[in-house]
């Protein structure tokens, strides 16, 4: 949908990629003991197991809930003759998820209310956008364990084996991409289209006035301060990704190993190749895609990965990054000496990227 006064000149979409690693866990439980699916690499049908990018958000969302960010609350609605359906506050004038995440109210227009304090019959396309996180080839495992079955022998418990699909996890890597679509963060409508009737008629906008910057009849920009407030704190909490499935007994952190993150000027995520199921990292899909597209790409690219993790791709990385600064002048790759550093480099790109978008780009 086109948006008042944005063009390719003022489009902007943060990109980028992670790389978790699980030794051993079940990080999304599936009715046989771990999801799994089946894709194709280079011909080849391979078996692995994933996280679904929902189970991401769900994550993302505790992390920032134990920040004490203010987030939707969660409801059920119960339509007469209909599924009870979950849905949200769906308020992204108050809450950074129901922005961020987007949202669809099930709740019927009631031509009868004076006043929509629920947002009725609305819905909103998610700014952020994020994949599947796809695992490695072979990675469902069956673990072996014994359960004490309650029988005495000797004044002792005895013990059986466990068997069943039920006790298997995945050894893997898990990548995927992600996107954020910048426009339309912090921006909402009031058209008669599908994803973009995020207000309705009779919900009381006035009420939010003074976070607006922008107040028209089918369009509301929240204030630059507050956009950007919202997707440096969406950027900053994946650092600490947590949580998972069975972690009494297969505990794994699934924060990420590998981060990257760039600004361009189009949707097409230039990372999604870097990492597939026969391959923990491609290096040459990495240069492919910052080579290909670097006309596209608006503000520095930001890597980092944890030291014990790809170390046999440091040094052609490493090398590539040199050669790449070395090169170019309105673009750098901006990462520590040996790669390290998660969190700093997260915060860098917040800080030295995210903090200037909405005042440097005219209209974004």
């Amino acid at each position: 949908m086109k948006m008042r006064g944005v063009s390719k000149k003022n489009r902007r979409f943060l990109h980028g990629a992670m790389i978790l690693n699980v030794p051993a866990g079940c990080i999304n439980l599936g009715e046989n003991g771990i999801k799994h699916i089946y894709t194709k690499v280079r011909g080849k049908t391979v078996k692995t197991s994933y996280i679904s990018g929902q189970s991401i958000k769900a994550k993302i969302k505790d992390k920032l809930e134990e920040d004490g960010i203010k987030l939707s609350i969660p409801k059920i609605v119960q339509e007469s003759g209909k599924k009870n359906t979950p849905t949200t506050s769906c308020n992204p004038f108050e809450y950074m998820d129901d922005d961020l995440f987007g949202y669809m109210n099930v709740i019927p227009a009631n031509d009868k209310d004076k006043v929509d304090e629920d947002n009725k019959g609305t819905t909103r396309v998610a700014p952020f956008k994020i994949s599947y996180f796809i695992g490695r080839e072979g990675d469902i495992k069956e673990d072996y364990g014994v359960k004490r079955n309650g029988a005495l022998v000797d004044g002792q418990l005895t013990t059986m084996p466990l068997t069943g699909d039920t006790r298997n996890f995945a050894s893997t890597q898990y990548s995927g991409c992600f996107m954020i679509d910048l426009n339309c963060a912090g921006r909402f409508f009031r058209k008669n289209i599908s994803g973009f009737k995020n207000i309705s008629e009779k919900f009381p906008v006035e009420r939010y006035n003074d976070l607006l910057i922008k107040c028209e009849e089918d369009e509301f920009i929240l204030k630059p301060e507050i956009r950007t407030e919202r997707i440096q704190t969406l950027i900053e909490s994946l650092p600490y990704l947590a949580g998972g499935a069975k972690l009494s007994t297969v505990y794994a952190d699934i924060a990420p190993k590998f981060v990257v993150y760039c600004i361009m000027d189009i949707g097409n995520n230039i990372f999604q190749e870097i990492s597939n199921p026969m391959e923990d990292f491609n290096i040459n899909a990495f240069k492919e895609g910052i080579l290909d597209y670097k006309e596209h790409i608006k503000s520095d690219i930001y890597i980092a990965k944890k030291n014990g993790f790809l170390d046999e791709h440091t040094k052609s990385l490493k090398e590539f990054i040199d050669s790449f600064n070395m090169e170019n002048k309105d673009i750098k790759i901006i990462c520590n000496d040996d790669l390290s550093g998660i969190n700093e480099i997260t915060k860098r790109f917040s800080e030295e990227v995210l903090s200037k978008i909405y005042y440097s780009v005219e209209n974004i």
